[in-house]
C-alpha cells in the first residue's frame, strides 16, 4: 500500500515536471547567434568619462551582478573565461523634466541621461563579437528637506542597474 501511494505521489510530481519541458520552460535566456559555445564571462572595469567620480564602479558591479542573476553565463577568472566585457561611461546629461510651480527657473523633476559604449570580445580568438553605444534614463526630484546629493546619487545608482540590465537583455537573449 505504501509503494502504491509512493507511485501515485512521484507521478504527480513527475508528470508536470516532464509536461513543462516540452512548453519551452528553460533557466536563462537563448543565446544570441555570435554567443553560442560561450559559457562564462569577466567583466573588466568600465573606464568613466563622465563627471560622476563612481558611476564606472556602480556599472561594472551592476553588470557583473546582472549576469550572475540572469544565470545564461558563469563568472571566471580574466585568464579562463570565454569572454570579456569592456566599456567606457560617456557622459551623463542632465536635463529639467519639470519646474517649481512656484518659480518657472527651478527644476522639480531633473533627468538624467547616462550614455556608455561597451564591447563582448572573444577571450579566446581576440575577436569583437559586439560592439554598442546605448544611454539609460533615470530622474530625481529637487524637493525641499532632502538632501540633493543623495537623491542624485540614487538615480545614478538606479541608471547604471538599467544599463546593465539592457546589456544583460542582448547578451542573454531575455
Amino acid at each position: 500500500m505504501k509503494r502504491f501511494f509512493a507511485l501515485l505521489l512521484g507521478c504527480a510530481v513527475l508528470l508536470p515536471l516532464g509536461s513543462m519541458t516540452s512548453c519551452g520552460y528553460r533557466v536563462g535566456g537563448i543565446k544570441p547567434t555570435v554567443m553560442q559555445g560561450l559559457q562564462t564571462f569577466h567583466v573588466e572595469m568600465f573606464e568613466n568619462f563622465s563627471t560622476q567620480p563612481l558611476l564606472a564602479m556602480q556599472l561594472t558591479t551592476a553588470l557583473t551582478d546582472a549576469l550572475q542573476a540572469d544565470g545564461t553565463y558563469k563568472l571566471a577568472s580574466p585568464a579562463s573565461s570565454d569572454f570579456v566585457i569592456r566599456g567606457q561611461v560617456l557622459s551623463v546629461t542632465p536635463r529639467s523634466l519639470s519646474s517649481d510651480w512656484r518659480d518657472s527657473y527651478l527644476s522639480s523633476e531633473i533627468g538624467l541621461k547616462i550614455t556608455y559604449h561597451y564591447e563582448v570580445i572573444n577571450r579566446k580568438t581576440g575577436k569583437t563579437l559586439l560592439s554598442t553605444t546605448a544611454s539609460s534614463q533615470t530622474s530625481y526630484y529637487n524637493r525641499e528637506n532632502i538632501n540633493m546629493q543623495t537623491t542624485r546619487d540614487n538615480a545614478l545608482s538606479y541608471g547604471a542597474r538599467l544599463a546593465a540590465q539592457s546589456i544583460v537583455s542582448r547578451l542573454a537573449g531575455t
